[in-house]
């Protein structure tokens, strides 16, 4: 039987033993709230099998797992459960260690029961097989949708509407990473299949190019955020076992010729190779090649992976908000990470979108290199440098709150600091931490992840006065590597990691496929030095007075024009109009994608601009997009995308300007 262990913000329910936790607002629950969103009798958490499970008993305002609603969830690992008002209500941190609970049947697609007399396909085939065909297309009980996620069971789709993608708890599929967009894209049934669309700013990829729409015709893998390090959703149509196990044949023949054209060329290169060491080298070395660097050993690896950690940012809800990645530095609890993930609000790091945290959960790594890491302290930042984008922690506490310190944390061995001034091109490096990219089940519990590279150039920063302000690297970063170490071959930290460089970054003009940037080292003296003194929280870094003041406000001078609304396909053109006296009408199907249009002239670039969406009444925010104007001053025509959002007669994107967010134009749009 597994163990299970449930935390909310004062108090741990642990069992080892088969058992119901009833949570509720009622004093005979076992878990009790005074939360008014939640039922009397909500829910329960209980025994399934050899694991345990959360089910809703008939609430009115909903359990979710990970953001998601759910009638019933399996729990595996450390999952984020919240009872009552989403964004609110009651919540806990559930974690799960030890044996697995035996996995559930997936149940059938909801509009598409099998048919009588045609027998239901084995559990064997559950993922692969649906009774019945027919044309596709909305409404006519078409193939359906699988999709595949990091987090929580496969989901599965019907034809009857379109399934919304992104950040949004609210939508149909949720990518809880902080790359991906709150509503990123939309997958259509059209009568000819399943569309992939696009309505994000940092993109959708397949194969490590950016796509806008895609038809679905067989298993793919998207990439949201990022080509190579984003978040991964894999689409599967549902087709007919025959027509799948023909699809699967095909592939693997075109794989077999892909592999074998590659080896081909292998054999070309390493010939040519060949030859030319005999033509230049001659005889004299051919017993006594020359000696390969060292390297890494293992056990400076081992250290470094010991001393990596996971964190996971809370906020004073109990509500998980983001996540990065850190390094012990001391044996009494420091720990170096960036300022993005321990303080978002530290001067110098500009705006947000995440709040400062709570507390940081603090998990450290499994000694199983397969297996996630597991919550064990609780930590809080001291000191951050918000330009520098560097933060250090304290521990504080266990994972439940009670305080700890000293030897009591019974840490690993904390990771040598190095100098990053020593580095040179070329030189190899490796890094460590707790990405999406490493994490093929859940957003709350992720293996450890080590990537190589090397080092490609450093990048100068004016205005701390140094040609090496950032590291830059071929090495792979992804989501939730902030913070983490990187290292030199002697295992010593020379690098914090910190962003990355998409292939469409305008910053580094065209690359194959991105650049990892890390903070050195050795420009955390001061930080590190302040940490050891006790810490700082007030802490300012110096380089916050030399940076340039991007305008707060919107100049007199600018214009904006609202230009209405139009559907997928037709944005860009910026030739309608509406207002709050003459509102545009459109006919509008719930989720289908809707863009924003305005016309914006007079604008500096680095200015703060978003659009806030509102019922048409403006009683009621729906949604926001936040982002930096860097389209000149000159006239553009701009269009923000959204979901049509369902139960409103109507919405309007308002745009808004500046630090403040001051509203500056309507675009109001009445559903039909």
């Amino acid at each position: 039987m597994s163990t299970i262990t449930i935390q909310s913000p004062g108090q741990t329910w642990t069992s080892d033993q088969p058992r119901t936790f009833r949570v509720g607002r009622e004093t005979d629950n076992d878990i009790v709230t005074p939360d008014q969103s939640v039922s009397r009798h909500h829910a329960e958490i209980r025994a399934a099998g050899e694991g345990w499970e959360v089910v809703d008993v008939g609430s009115s305002a909903g359990t979710w797992v990970n953001g998601q609603r759910v009638q019933r969830a399996d729990l595996t690992g450390t999952t984020a459960v919240s009872f009552g008002a989403q964004g609110g209500g009651f919540s806990v941190m559930v974690t799960v260690t030890g044996a697995a609970p035996a996995p559930m049947p997936p149940p059938p697609v909801a509009d598409r029961p099998v048919t009588a007399g045609v027998a239901a396909p084995p559990p064997a085939l559950a993922q692969t097989m649906v009774a019945g065909g027919g044309p596709v297309g909305p409404g006519t009980g078409g193939p359906g949708l699988l999709v595949r996620r990091r987090v929580g069971a496969d989901l599965r789709f019907g034809t009857h509407a379109a399934v919304r993608v992104g950040r949004d708890p609210a939508l149909e599929v949720v990518a809880d990473d902080a790359a991906v967009s709150r509503q990123h894209a939309v997958i259509e049934p059209r009568p000819d299949g399943w569309w992939w669309v696009d309505q994000s700013t940092s993109g959708s990829y397949l194969d490590g190019e950016r796509i806008t729409r895609l038809k679905i015709e067989e298993p793919v893998e998207i990439l949201l955020g990022h080509p190579t390090a984003g978040f991964e959703v894999e689409l599967v149509p549902l087709v007919a076992a025959g027509q799948a196990v023909a699809a699967i044949h095909g592939k693997k023949r075109r794989r077999t010729l892909a592999v074998v054209g590659a080896a081909i060329a292998g054999l070309v290169l390493v010939g040519g190779g060949i030859a030319a060491a005999v033509v230049l080298g001659g005889d004299d070395d051919k017993d006594n090649p020359p000696a390969a660097s060292d390297g890494l050993s293992e056990a400076h690896l081992a250290r470094a992976k010991a001393a990596a950690v996971f964190l996971v940012a809370v906020d004073s809800t109990g509500t998980p908000t983001h996540s990065g990645s850190g390094s012990i530095i001391s044996e009494d609890g420091l720990i170096l990470t960036n300022a993005h993930v321990a303080k978002p609000s530290a001067p110098g790091q500009g705006s947000s979108e995440f709040t400062d945290p709570d507390y940081l959960l603090v998990s450290l790594t499994s000694s199983e290199d397969d297996k996630p890491a597991t919550a064990a302290f609780r930590a809080e930042p001291i000191v951050a440098d918000g330009y520098l984008d560097l933060a250090v922690l304290q521990i504080v506490g266990d994972a439940e709150g009670n305080p700890i310190e000293g030897t009591a944390m019974n840490l690993p061995d904390p990771l040598p600091i190095g100098s990053s001034d020593d580095l040179h091109t070329g030189d190899e490096i490796t890094a460590l931490g707790y990405p999406s990219i490493g994490n093929v089940g859940a957003s709350l519990d992720r293996p450890l992840t080590v990537t190589r590279g090397v080092v490609s150039t450093f990048q100068a920063d004016e205005i701390i006065g140094t040609e090496r302000g950032l590291i830059d690297s071929d090495v792979r970063l992804g989501s939730g590597n902030s913070g983490g170490p990187s290292i030199n071959d002697d295992g010593e930290l020379i690098g914090i990691n910190t962003a990355v460089i998409t292939a469409s970054s305008e910053d580094a003009g065209a690359i194959t496929q991105g650049s990892a940037l890390i903070r050195p080292v050795d420009l955390a003296e001061e930080v590190l030095q302040i940490a050891e003194d006790g810490g700082d929280p007030s802490y300012v870094s110096p380089y916050v007075e030399d940076m340039p003041t991007p305008p707060t406000d919107a100049p007199t001078d600018a214009s904006f024009v609202s230009a209405g609304w139009v559907r997928e396909g037709e944005q860009g053109g910026c030739e309608g109009s509406s207002t709050v006296e003459q509102p545009q009408i459109l006919s509008v199907t719930p989720g289908e994608p809707l863009y924003a249009e305005y016309v914006i002239t007079g604008v500096p670039d680095g200015t703060p601009i978003g659009v806030t969406l509102y019922s048409l009444d403006l009683s009621t925010v729906l949604g926001e997009l936040q982002d930096t104007w860097t389209f000149g001053t000159d006239q553009a025509c701009i269009y923000v995308p959204f979901a049509a959002p369902d139960g409103v007669p109507g919405i309007n994107g308002v745009f808004v300007v500046g630090e403040e967010a001051q509203p500056v134009v309507d675009n109001p749009l009445a559903y039909q």
